[in-house]
């Protein structure tokens, strides 16, 4: 939506857009997670070996210097590179 069609909205709809838009997300999210989890069956079913790491604090460290020089180049992208992080 643009800010300025934001803009026009009461503040009552805007209460109303934001909190739909976080139910979208949430559900978004649980569906995500439940496709995951089935497409993840479907692949060890068919004998595919997966890896899974329990400690990724090793991989992680060692993208610190990657996310670092990324950033030098795209400052604004800060926020999704902690995200990254976060997961």
């Amino acid at each position: 939506m643009s800010k300025r069609t934001w803009d026009g909205l009461t503040a009552e709809q805007q209460e109303i857009v934001a909190e739909a838009g976080k139910n979208s997300t949430d559900l978004q999210r649980k569906l995500w997670q439940e496709r995951e989890l089935a497409s993840m069956k479907i692949v060890k079913d068919g004998g595919v070996m997966v890896n899974e790491i329990a400690d990724k604090a090793p991989f992680q460290a060692a993208m610190e210097p990657v996310y670092a020089q990324f950033l030098t180049s795209n400052p604004d992208l800060q926020g999704l590179v902690d995200l990254f992080k976060a997961n």
